[in-house]
């Protein structure tokens, strides 16, 4: 009871965190990346379209830094410098675009290695490349380790190769788990290597196991768009809910322990901590109406007999936020 009070009375300052983090990402893209947009639509072929500029201006460019990033402030204890955020806000910026090399635009792998190795201009066959291009170029110019970042992008370009299986009839269910976990977990790292800071081993495993539950949170949210693709996720090949909600507070659980390992002063963790908490704890909520939907079908989850409308869940309305501040005021995030 004594976490659960300590969590409900923490919302306030959540959510100036959450209020800043999101107005001060919107006022630095309207110098950067929305300048960029403006710039690449003047001379744009067909490879743009304006879903491709929503990702970067609604969801990656602007919600990595706003959200993701202000997280990893609050674990260091200091905020992001200037070009730390311009590296961040890029980073986020491609990866709709690079995301889409491999699932949209099916892009020869060659040509997709040689654009992340030699990230130049007259190597771009389209707007789409020349944008990412871009892009990456502006975000390697505000890296402090370029290593790392070489080394993170290497690896989610790895883990979106061995994404393709997940077309495959013949995929098995462990795969599926593993590279769920690989993809969320290296690209959550992809995103940390903005920060000047190295990032020490215990850190290094708490993102990763960080990455996996967010991979598996989009994946809730996605099920039915994923469903309609033929893309086999943990949530699109599982028909009974309660195994999914065990395996995302197992993953939930992990993670919180590998914070309280790392070395960082224990006040960081306990706000870090809540912070992740109230994000993971949106992931419950989707559960929740999973839930619901399978005990409507024979207490079987089946996507077939779903439409679109029943399995959104959308979190700007009052209930789903209510419900969202009671899945995160019971998250044990109090160190131990």
């Amino acid at each position: 009871m004594k976490y659960f009070i300590a969590n409900l009375l923490a919302l306030p300052g959540l959510n100036r965190t959450l209020v800043k983090g999101l107005r001060d990402q919107k006022a630095f893209m309207q110098n950067t990346v929305l300048k960029d947009i403006e710039e690449i639509k003047r001379h744009q072929d067909d490879s743009l379209k304006e879903a491709d500029f929503k990702k970067i201006t609604e969801y990656y460019g602007f919600a990595v830094p706003a959200i993701l990033g202000e997280g990893f402030c609050l674990l260091r204890g200091k905020e992001m410098a200037l070009h730390e955020r311009y590296a961040m806000t890029y980073l986020g910026a491609l990866t709709g675009l690079f995301d889409d090399f491999f699932d949209v635009k099916k892009t020869s792998v060659t040509h997709i290695r040689e654009l992340v190795d030699h990230p130049d201009e007259q190597l771009s066959e389209n707007s789409h490349e020349l944008l990412f291009v871009r892009f990456f170029r502006k975000a390697l110019e505000n890296i402090h380790d370029f290593y790392r970042l070489t080394k993170s992008i290497n690896n989610v370009f790895d883990a979106q190769i061995l994404s393709g299986k997940q077309t495959s009839q013949a995929i098995e269910r462990d795969e599926i788990q593993q590279i769920t976990l690989l993809k969320g977990g290296f690209s959550l790292l992809f995103y940390r290597s903005a920060l000047d800071e190295p990032v020490g081993l215990s850190e290094e495993k708490m993102l990763f196991s960080l990455g996996g539950i967010s991979q598996l949170e989009n994946d809730l949210f996605d099920v039915y768009k994923d469903y309609c693709n033929g893309i086999k996720t943990l949530a699109t090949t599982e028909n009974k809910i309660g195994n999914l909600r065990k395996y995302y507070t197992g993953l939930m659980e992990e993670t919180f322990a590998l914070v309280h390992l790392t070395s960082f002063p224990d006040e960081h963790k306990k706000k870090f901590l809540r912070f992740i908490a109230l994000i993971i704890s949106r992931g419950f909520v989707c559960l929740d109406l999973l839930e619901k939907r399978e005990k409507a079908t024979n207490h079987v989850f089946s996507l077939p007999e779903y439409k679109r409308p029943e399995l959104i869940c959308d979190m700007d309305k009052p209930g789903n936020k209510i419900k969202l501040f009671s899945h995160y005021a019971k998250c044990y995030t109090e160190p131990k």
